[in-house]
């Protein structure tokens, strides 16, 4: 018997797809640490640290959103 794997069809080659640099996922992780604070020191950072954490929240999703409706549609993958 053989041990290896040979395709049973066509294989096609996808360019390989990395997001673009972004600020959300540092504001995400800044604005969850703030709020860990605040449950030890205090309601004024707890505030502080989600407004930071929706900020970045909200960026990350406008972000995405507006990269999904500029993306070429290459049909089903």
């Amino acid at each position: 018997m053989s041990s290896h794997h040979t395709p049973s069809g066509p294989t096609t080659e996808h360019e390989i797809h990395l997001p673009g640099p972004s600020i959300s996922p540092p504001l995400l992780g800044l604005g969850v640490a703030i709020l860990a604070f605040g449950i030890l020191f205090g309601l004024p950072l707890i505030i502080v640290g989600f407004v930071i954490f929706l900020v970045g929240l909200i960026t990350w999703l406008v972000d995405d959103a507006r990269r999904y409706a500029s993306a070429p549609d290459e049909g089903p993958h």
